[in-house]
């Protein structure tokens, strides 16, 4: 029969003699001995019926019931039962059986209550169908835009969708129940009635275009069949005006583009900015390399360029202008070229536009330009108002002061580059059509544009071109002039928003209403509904279609309700209740603990008008605060052992605050995890968490890196790099393997960990950092220390809070929660299933002593989880040398990494002296640099002690 029956009954006996009887007739039978054991059951497994003994319901009543599914249950009564059928009649129960077990009346009350039990799993598969359907229709009347209409086989309007008003002639509101072409006038109705009488000839769509006041409308009829036979129509109407207009512009756009392209008179080349292969070319492109436009096709941005790769790397990073660079031609000479590029997709595909423009003699007049740039400056550097100039061509060739703070850029870099490149393309072609026809009587433009400044804000600013003509009239050069005005559009953008954000606000509560899981019952002040969602019609197991108007009194039936008393409540003090948890008997799900929150309906006239009730199911949670008062992780962090426990109290107290702290442990233990959790869990979690591996860089490196370094610092340095510790402002710097860094970074970390400020390399200027340290090591610094390795000072400025991590052998009880963590994720990296280890594996892992810590057990699993197919992992799926290895007896323990045995008091560092300065400097050869580090002092400490030997010559 495959039909699954549950017995509940505390007496072993009973449930023995009702499973014998019933397996005997095919069933499969499962026992309970407690309603606990029987609830996780069925939660597990599909259930037909159960038979449980009336002592265990303890007043309960209904049905038994998870997840929503209904199970069929039959009282099991004691032969001293004086009235079974009135127990029966109280908890809802099929029947009963009374003790002692009467075989044929067991029999035959399993078959009928197996029915019973599929008869309410047909029931709720199809309401849920019939749900569905529903839903689909509203989500494909509400999806698109314009008019919908559903009408019946005679043509009468069923019901609407969309916004159907703009697209008939009629005045009626009302249009359900009506004619559909009695709404429709003039030559509409004749053409509508020959599209419906085609659909219905034919059984095919039929779609048409007619014109109409508002412009072009798309009328779409569909045929509705139901087993071979018309059952009704499916109207759409759409206006269609604005897309043939697009499609016009389109058209028109891409002759525009065609034009300028062809027309340029310098070379434009597009490219596959992955490949670097030329996937087009314009005649200028052919004409200043001498390929002709055929072989431009199959060439490369390496046969095109002499520095490809700079130029890929600069294409990859989205580089908008290559100051420099030579195009080749086709005999093998070159000639410089400045590059602009711009980007976009095309079809799954990155392309790159280059426009090339050769600067051979440009050298010249751009000297001759800035010479007029710095005698123009001093007329105009103490202006407040950001002014630059620019050619008629677009490039830069003079910018004040307060336009290179402006955008936190050098004025000299600035000049000769391209004026529009901060434009949108709209601003752009409105700013070169007026250029285009600029002269005395139409010398001055306006326009107000959004910009970045340097510093990351956006402003807008207000702009006013104006043309410098020569003597025959031509425009030689354009002066703007740009006007903060970002306080202004904040107000006008403040006044738009306002009026948006209320209609939003109607559609966001409408959108809320259907969505959220939570009931929700609005009332008006004699308690009657006037809006209800689908899980507040679950709630009162009502229709919800039918809730609207019902008095909720009538619809309760009772008076102590206390939903109906909250509300009450509010409506007579006006006042919110928040956060009221009780337990609620609901009729559908029986008793639920419930959070309930009510707030007083007020109108626009500020008078109360109702009341809005919210009903937030938390039985779920109540359980899990049980569950969860002994955590089996913490932000990522896996592990339920006492060790653990404590360290996850640590890290709550140390989330909050920014002291600085040492993360300890051996390697694979997860430091980095911490550093993570510190961060993610504190007040800077919104801001960036820069890692920093120490130990993967040199000491020049690492200095650039978390200093940061300006142009010209050193060999290499073509532009200013932002630091580490720059890009950590306002969030948390995570050092790793602090323990390896040079005595000379220690030094240069020491005053910044002491004064929060620090000096980029290459520059004096001192900047201010607002950053959060965390270290980590897997050293025993106060042993580096000892051998002079690493600075007393420091490692005191570093270990404010130290947190030290148990290494796994220290907390092997969480082998079996790790390794079913791993597990779980790799069943879902693999798409395999894992349901755990075999007792073999699992009785080695706990006796092998993880030199490698947690990381050594994932790449352990990981290895095992891609040999096995799935299910157990078995002896045979590890690898074969460390299971050797495990198997092995354990080599002699060296002393652990933080023994006590190894803490002792770091010495002091000794400050050199002068001879040994001295010696050291003839050692480098002058060099003092070097000989700084050597010694282990700053650079400009040294400066200073040669000046005070009188030695600075």
């Amino acid at each position: 029969m495959n039909s699954t029956i549950l017995v509940v009954d505390s007496d072993d006996s009973i449930r023995t003699v009702i499973q014998d009887i019933l397996s005997a007739k095919g069933y499969r039978v499962e026992t309970a001995s407690s309603m606990a054991s029987a609830s996780a059951f069925l939660a597990r497994q599909e259930t037909d019926l159960v038979f449980v003994a009336e002592a265990l319901l303890n007043g309960d009543s209904g049905t038994f019931a998870f997840d929503g599914k209904a199970v069929p249950f039959v009282l099991v009564v004691a032969q001293s039962c004086a009235a079974p059928v009135d127990a029966v009649r109280e908890s809802g129960a099929l029947t009963y059986i009374k003790l002692p077990v009467d075989r044929n009346r067991l029999e035959m009350i399993a078959a009928e209550g197996v029915a019973v039990g599929r008869l309410l799993v047909a029931q709720a598969v199809q309401a849920k169908e019939i749900a569905r359907a529903n839903s689909v229709v509203s989500t494909v009347f509400e999806a698109d835009d314009g008019g919908y209409f559903l009408l019946d086989s005679d043509a009468i309007v069923m019901d609407t969708g969309g916004d159907p008003i703009p697209f008939i002639d009629s005045q009626h509101v009302r249009l359900v129940g009506r004619p559909y072409l009695s709404i429709l006038s003039g030559p509409s109705v004749k053409t509508h009635a020959a599209g419906i009488a085609k659909v219905r000839a034919n059984g095919k769509a039929f779609r048409f275009q007619e014109k109409r006041a508002m412009g072009d409308v798309e009328v779409r009829i569909k045929p509705i069949p139901l087993d071979d036979e018309l059952v009704g129509f499916v109207i759409r109407m759409r206006d269609v005006t604005s897309f043939e207009q697009d499609e016009n512009r389109l058209v028109e756009s891409e002759k525009q583009y065609r034009s300028v392209f062809d027309g340029a008179q310098d070379p434009i080349v597009l490219i596959d900015r992955k490949s670097g292969a030329l996937i087009t070319a314009n005649g200028a492109a052919s004409r200043a390399t001498g390929y002709a436009f055929e072989e431009m096709q199959g060439l490369t941005l390496y046969e095109l360029v002499v520095y490809p790769d700079r130029t890929m790397q600069a294409v990859g990073n989205g580089v908008k202008r290559i100051a420099f660079e030579y195009f080749r031609r086709k005999d093998g000479s070159s000639f410089p070229v400045e590059l602009s590029l711009s980007y976009f997709s095309d079809a799954g595909r990155e392309v790159g536009i280059m426009y090339a423009q050769d600067i051979s003699r440009r050298q010249v007049v751009e000297e001759a330009l800035r010479e007029g740039a710095r005698l123009y400056r001093a007329v105009v550097e103490d202006q407040t108002e950001l002014i630059y100039r620019y050619s008629p061509e677009g490039k830069l060739t003079f910018v004040n002061e307060t336009y290179a703070r402006f955008f936190g850029q050098d004025a000299d870099d600035a000049l000769g580059t391209d004026s529009f490149a901060g434009l949108s393309a709209k601003n752009k072609r409105d700013l070169r059509g007026w250029l285009s026809r600029a002269e005395a009587k139409n010398a001055v433009y306006d326009m107000e544009i959004q910009l970045v400044r340097g510093d990351g804000e956006e402003r807008w600013i207000h702009w006013t071109h104006r043309v410098v003509l020569n003597e025959r009239q031509e425009v030689s050069e354009i002066q703007a002039v740009g006007r903060d005005v970002t306080e202004r559009k904040a107000a006008e953008t403040a006044l738009n928003k306002a009026n948006m954000e209320k209609e939003q606000y109607r559609l966001n509560l409408i959108a809320t209403f259907k969505s959220i899981p939570d009931a929700i019952l609005t009332v008006d002040n004699s308690l009657i509904i006037m809006a209800s969602n689908r899980a507040a019609a679950r709630l009162f197991d009502y229709d919800k279609g039918r809730m609207r108007g019902l008095d909720l009194q009538e619809l309760v039936g009772d008076e102590g309700n206390p939903c109906l008393g909250v509300l009450k409540q509010v409506l007579r003090t006006n006042k919110a209740v928040r956060g009221y948890e009780i337990e609620l008997d609901t009729p559908a799900m029986g008793a639920r603990m419930v959070e309930v929150n009510c707030s007083p309906l007020i109108d626009q006239d500020k008078q109360h008008i109702g009341a809005v009730l919210i009903v937030r199911d938390v039985s779920h949670i109540v359980d899990l605060e049980k569950q969860l008062q002994k955590r089996q992780g913490f932000r990522g962090i896996v592990g339920s052992s006492s060790a653990m426990q404590d360290m996850y109290q640590l890290l709550e107290q140390l989330s909050s605050l920014d002291s600085i702290v040492l993360i300890l442990g051996e390697s694979g233990t997860g430091k980095e995890l911490v550093a993570e959790a510190l961060h993610y869990g504190g007040s800077r979690a919104g801001k960036p968490l820069i890692k920093v591996n120490c130990s993967a860089l040199s000491e020049s490196l690492l200095e650039s890196e978390l200093f940061g370094h300006v142009r010209g610092a050193f060999t290499g340095a073509v532009r200013d790099k932002v630091g580490r510790i720059q890009a950590a402002q306002g969030g948390t710097l995570f050092l790793d393997e602090i323990g390896d860094i040079s005595p000379l970074l220690q030094l240069k970390l020491l005053r910044f960990l002491e004064q929060k400020e620090y000096e980029r390399v290459g520059e004096s200027r001192t900047y201010s950092a607002d950053v959060r340290i965390i270290a980590a090591t897997n050293v025993n610094l106060l042993e580096s220390i000892r051998q002079g390795a690493f600075r007393e000072d420091l490692y005191y400025r570093l270990n404010v809070m130290p947190v030290t991590l148990p290494p796994l052998r220290d907390r092997q009880a969480d082998i079996p929660t790790l390794v079913e963590h791993f597990l779980s994720y790799f069943s879902e990296h693999f798409n395999k299933p894992f349901d755990g280890v075999s007792t073999e594996v699992m009785d080695l892992f706990m006796s092998y002593p993880w030199p490698g810590n947690v990381r050594e057990l994932r790449h352990t699993l990981e290895h095992a989880c891609i040999l096995s197919p799935g299910k157990i992992i078995s002896m045979e799926h590890l690898r074969k040398d460390l299971v050797t290895q495990m198997q092995s007896p354990p080599i002699q323990s060296q002393p652990e990494f933080f023994s006590p045995s190894f803490i002792q008091a770091p010495p002091a560092t000794p400050k050199p002296t002068k001879g040994a300065i001295l010696t050291a400097l003839q050692q480098c050869g002058g060099n003092k640099a070097r000989a700084a580090r050597m010694v282990g002092i700053h650079r400009a400490t040294l400066y200073r002690k040669l000046k005070a030997w009188g030695l600075d010559g």
